[in-house]
């Protein structure tokens, strides 16, 4: 599994706080494609804790750096598999939790750049 990437975040609609004329604060925002998120924005970018959700349903809850999934987070995909742990630039980084829905298979350890790294 790959951690699905923010493509280019066209957005929608806009709910929550703006502070000339930027998204800041709490607030919800619905973005072309169907993707949203919920959380925190600072200077109209997603910055903070907040819960990103795509269409297809893959949803990425955790903290967010100036539009990038970053340091600590949560994937969880259609068919029940979880990443938990430490995120960089948006892909699994450091140490971190897997665990696929089918067949049941699971990782504890360190990951590199998105993939399994290191012996545990």
């Amino acid at each position: 599994y790959e951690e699905p990437i923010l493509t280019e975040v066209i957005v929608k609609s806009y709910e929550g706080e703006k502070v000339h004329g930027l998204y800041e604060g709490e607030g919800f925002a619905y973005f072309e494609g169907g993707n949203t998120y919920k959380g925190m924005f600072s200077e109209g970018l997603m910055h903070g804790h907040g819960t990103y959700t795509w269409a297809d349903g893959v949803k990425y809850e955790g903290t967010f750096v100036k539009n990038v999934q970053m340091f600590n987070g949560r994937y969880t995909w259609n068919d029940g598999s979880v990443y938990e742990g430490s995120i960089k630039n948006g892909v699994r980084h450091g140490f971190g939790f897997f665990k696929s829905g089918t067949p049941p298979v699971s990782y504890i350890g360190y990951w590199s750049e998105g993939k399994r790294h290191g012996k545990v």
